[in-house]
């Protein structure tokens, strides 16, 4: 019971690591490829660490019962496979809900300045910056304000 909690709590603390990992993506403005790796191997080393601190208290897999520990690691690898798949989901979700996703052209490179070896990179964008959403809400509102002004005047033949 102690393992289905311990990974239960593993769940949650990925998903609250991953909601904020992406709004730390769009502060430090990284390339969303390299930050789906990363993000994918931290979470599989904590998910590592805590299947090793688990098989440890167990008593080890010299020590304890063969059945339970070797049943604790394959559920555990599992498990961190699904987590790892999830929070990767769940970034794209996130990322989506909060930010938009623009690719952009680097400058060709400048052999003095040093060079990339990258030509495009995919950066987090506000959407009130690219879309102004309150704008298109605000025109129907004007646009029905002035329907109901000239309802008040009639027309006289």
């Amino acid at each position: 019971m102690s393992t289905v909690i311990l990974f239960i709590s593993y769940i949650l603390i990925a998903m609250i690591f991953t909601w904020k990992y992406v709004d730390f993506i769009k502060q430090k403005q990284w390339d969303i490829k390299s930050a789906r790796i990363l993000l994918a191997i931290f979470i599989s080393i904590i998910g590592l660490l805590l299947l090793a601190v688990r098989v440890s208290i167990l008593g080890g897999i010299e020590e304890g019962e063969q059945k339970v520990v070797s049943l604790t690691l394959i559920l555990g690898t599992v498990i961190i496979v699904v987590i790892v798949i999830l929070s990767i989901w769940v970034m794209h979700l996130v990322r989506k809900m909060k930010y938009m996703q623009v690719t952009f052209q680097i400058p060709i490179n400048d052999p003095n300045k040093g060079s990339l070896s990258e030509e495009n990179m995919t950066c987090l964008v506000d959407r009130e910056q690219v879309l102004n959403v309150q704008k298109v809400f605000e025109k129907p509102m004007k646009k029905k304000h002035l329907k109901e002004s000239n309802k008040n005047y009639q027309i006289l033949e």
